[in-house]
């Protein structure tokens, strides 16, 4: 035993987040955590790391035990460089390099002390690890020269191959992960799949990546400030979660038919009571028996996976329709226009002091579906925002050294950016959401946007006031969905967009853009994803 947590609890203000979770972590396992976006997945990370002391219950850590946190974001201390990062999760590196320089200048005279460390730096091969993390990230396409720079200068995917890097040389016993493959390209994402598994460590993974999901050996799934563990892999968990939200929801539906019945008994016997003392005892014995029902019928959260829904038979079926678990709402515009192409491409060919690629030559109508593939880095990224800056009319960053990018005249575009403008960030929700549909020349009252935040899971008063950096990753992704569909659009461009979706908000999405009349253009590594969309690959 690794880890092992007894009851424990967390609350944010008047918000329980989770309570009594007690749960084991053994050698080698890999599991994953699953749940909806908000429920307290990252916190409960950052309790097992000891970096969140706040909460109730106790964890008890086997002696010595080296736990590693990743980080979903670098907000502190985004200054230092990526190496020096890396380095730091190096046990012990800097303070026997200290001892090492301070004897060579002279500041330190004590031999023994300088021979020990001396020894140990020698035994450890930290006179070749940095050449080692270099030799890494250069595998993950960060050169020598950014492995130098800020953090802040790096991208979200090459700052995931820096924590990827951090976890290999942290000598750690326990891996706690917070969404990994979030911008990874699709090679970086088999690369942390094969290290996940070969690795003897064990691994908590925060992830909804069907991808990575298929490769654990149990998946935990917090749910109703509870947490409900299957054995085996992401295929095996929609088997097991599929036959036990059936038999919930059979079980949830005989106890309101139970419930019904017992409140028919109160109001006859409310009726009677007067008539006689037998009455009122009776009465008295109904409404116990009651309250008692009302007390244990407490719904709890239904979702199945589409796949299995569809082999539900009908009387079941009406019934999880009637109480699963409220989902995002995607208000789409399925019309089919009739226009010419929404993007024509040539021989196309940008960069900036030297090309990225050359000789791209696509088109886009309705109802088209293209995928644009690369490793990060490629062009994929610039495609887009020339694309975006010229419906803009706008001087794309990216130069076009050859072809041409040719815009339908009816053209309306619908984004889906990996990162949110810097110009909301300080905004409430409310305040974002109106400055965007103003901006699309389209006014919002009060209570339309109240609506609109009710229709993609958020709490219109609480979560409305929030700022938009203080979000949730989730929580952004579907601020990101509500710029995306605000002007009807005709062409949809999709960056990642499943980073940071749960499962059921994913299906949504996906449903949604099945139904989709116009064209996608779209950037993804969820194979999954892919195989749901379809259409053609343009990859460089």
């Amino acid at each position: 035993m690794l880890l092992e947590t007894t009851n424990l609890s967390k609350s944010i203000g008047p918000k329980d987040l989770f309570k009594d979770l007690t749960f084991t972590i053994d050698t080698r396992e890999k599991i994953a955590l699953i749940g909806r976006n908000g429920q307290g997945k990252t916190t409960l990370l950052k309790i097992l790391a000891g970096e969140d002391t706040d909460f109730d219950g106790t964890v008890i850590t086997r002696k010595n035990l080296r736990v590693t946190l990743t980080k979903q974001e670098h907000i502190e201390d985004t200054q230092q460089s990526a190496l020096t990062y890396i380095l730091k999760s190096v046990p012990d590196y800097y303070s026997l390099e200290k001892i090492l320089h301070d004897f060579e200048r002279g500041l330190l005279t004590d031999i023994p002390r300088y021979s020990e460390a001396l020894e140990r730096f020698a035994q450890n091969g930290y006179f070749y690890k940095k050449d080692l993390i270099l030799g890494t990230l250069s595998g993950f396409q960060i050169s020598n020269e950014q492995s130098q720079l800020p953090l802040s200068k790096l991208s979200g995917g090459e700052k995931r191959y820096v924590e990827l890097t951090r976890l290999m040389y942290s000598q750690s016993d326990l891996f706690l992960i917070d969404e990994p493959t979030n911008h990874m390209d699709y090679l970086g994402k088999e690369q942390f799949i094969s290290w996940m598994k070969e690795i003897r460590e064990s691994v908590v993974i925060v992830t909804h990546d069907r991808d990575v999901l298929k490769h654990v050996t149990k998946i935990i799934e917090l749910k109703d400030k509870k947490l409900s563990v299957y054995d085996g892999n992401y295929d095996q968990y929609i088997a097991q979660n599929a036959t036990q939200t059936t038999n919930s929801v059979k079980l949830y539906s005989d106890q309101l038919n139970r419930l019904k019945e017992a409140r028919k008994r109160v109001e006859w016997g409310l009726q009677m009571r007067a008539k006689s003392k037998a009455w009122k005892i009776r009465y008295e014995h109904w409404l116990r028996d009651y309250e008692k029902i009302k007390a244990e019928t407490v719904k709890p959260s239904f979702w199945i996976d589409q796949n299995s829904v569809e082999s539900l038979d009908k009387r079941v079926l009406d019934s999880y329709h009637k109480f699963k678990e409220k989902n995002i709402s995607i208000a789409i515009h399925t019309t089919k226009e009739r226009v010419s192409d929404l993007i024509s491409v040539k021989k196309l060919s940008l960069g900036y002091s030297t090309p990225l690629f050359s000789g791209i030559t696509f088109s886009l109508k309705n109802d088209d579906r293209m995928l644009i593939k690369g490793r990060n880095g490629a062009g994929k990224t610039t495609i887009v925002r020339t694309i975006l800056s010229l419906t803009k009319q706008k001087v794309p960053s990216a130069k076009q050294m050859t072809g041409e990018i040719k815009l339908g005249t009816r053209l309306r575009i619908g984004e889906y950016e990996q990162e949110i403008s810097e110009k909301y960030l300080l905004m409430s929700l409310e305040e974002a959401i109106v400055l965007y549909y103003s901006e699309m020349g389209i006014p919002m009252e009060d209570r339309q946007v109240k609506s609109l935040l009710a229709q993609y899971l958020f709490d219109p008063i609480i979560d409305g006031r929030q700022k938009i950096i203080n979000l949730s990753g989730g929580q952004k992704a579907r601020f990101q969905l509500i710029k995306m569909f605000a002007a009807k659009p005709n062409l949809l461009i999709l960056d990642e967009p499943t980073n940071h979706l749960d499962l059921p908000s994913i299906e949504e999405l996906e449903k949604a853009l099945s139904a989709f009349g116009g064209g996608i253009l779209y950037i993804s590594h969820d194979t999954y994803f892919i195989n749901q969309m379809g259409g053609e690959v343009i990859e460089i």
